[in-house]
Formats: structure tokens, sequence, C-alpha cells
């Protein structure tokens, strides 16, 4: 008998960059640019207007999968922007994402506030079934926290940077 276990994990912050509004926005809705960028080290594939991330392995107590996701970008207005999941049929899991960009303007500056929403159903072959369940469930959700906030560093990090880089190099 197969076992599966539902983890979810959220992170938040934010960052204020020495900008204005309008540069901002005009990159944010460059995503072709941004969401390779923003997501390296991670493999990132354009495929019918969705971006397909290649995440880090997840792993514990003995058991690896190596999750995909599909992320759509949408601009609900020129201050917020929000990246959803696209389901993908993979044997194994099932991953789900729900993230966001609010741009506050404030002087001289804006701050951007994030948040990322990272879940997955995981199908566990059976010997794990044998574990006690809390254990096992300490252990994955463990993985998923660290794997989606190592990603949520790495994207806003990334993100600064390359924004930071294209407008000092178009001044």
């Amino acid at each position: 008998m197969s076992t599966s276990l539902s983890l979810k994990d959220s992170q938040r912050g934010d960052v204020r960059l020495q900008t204005d509004l309008p540069p901002l926005v005009s990159y944010l809705r460059k995503p072709d640019h941004w969401i390779p960028v923003g997501f390296r080290p991670l493999k990132v594939e354009v495929a019918a207007g969705a971006y397909r991330l290649q995440l880090p392995e997840l792993g514990a107590l003995g058991f690896r999968v190596a999750p995909r996701m599909a992320l759509r970008v949408v601009e609900e207005d020129e201050r917020l922007y929000r990246l959803y999941s696209v389901p993908l049929p993979e044997p194994g899991y099932e991953a789900d994402f729900a993230g966001l960009f609010r741009l506050d303007p404030a002087a001289d500056s804006v701050v951007v506030f994030w948040e990322a929403n990272f879940g997955i159903r995981i199908a566990l072959p059976g010997f794990l079934g044998m574990l006690p369940q809390p254990v096992v469930q300490s252990a994955a959700q463990a993985a998923v926290s660290t794997m989606n906030a190592g990603i949520c560093q790495s994207l806003v990090g990334n993100l600064c940077r390359d924004y930071r880089a294209r407008m000092t190099g178009s001044r």
C-alpha cells in the first residue's frame, strides 16, 4: 500500500530598491528575462507560455524525488505580479506554487513585498510506511522548507542584483 504526504511551506519578506516605480515595472513586464535569471541555478525552460523549472532534489529517509514545476506570471496591475503553478503530469508527486510581488512606492525607492507558497503531494514507497508517520512527515517537511527557503533567497537576491546591474548599465 502506498502512502502519500502533503507538505507545504510559505516564505515571505520584503526588499527596498532605490529606484522609481516605472523602471521596475518595465523590468517585471519581461518575465522571459527575469524568470531564468531569478531562478538560477535551477534549469528553466520556456514552454507554451509557462516556465518549466527543475527543482532541487528532495530527499529524506532514503527516498528522493526531483520535482519539476511549471509557472505562469500574471500582472494584475503595475504594482502586483502573481506567479502560479500549472499542473504537470508527473508520476509520484503533484507540485503547487502560488507567489507574488507587490510593489509599494516610497520616497526615492520601491518596497517589494514578496511571498512564495509551495506545496507538494508525494506518493511514498511502501518501505516508508513501516516507519512512524510523524518521523516521515517531520523529515519530509524539513526537506521541503529548506528547499523553498533556498529558492526564495536565491530568487530575491538574483533579481535584485540583475535589476541593479541593468539600471547601472542603462545610465
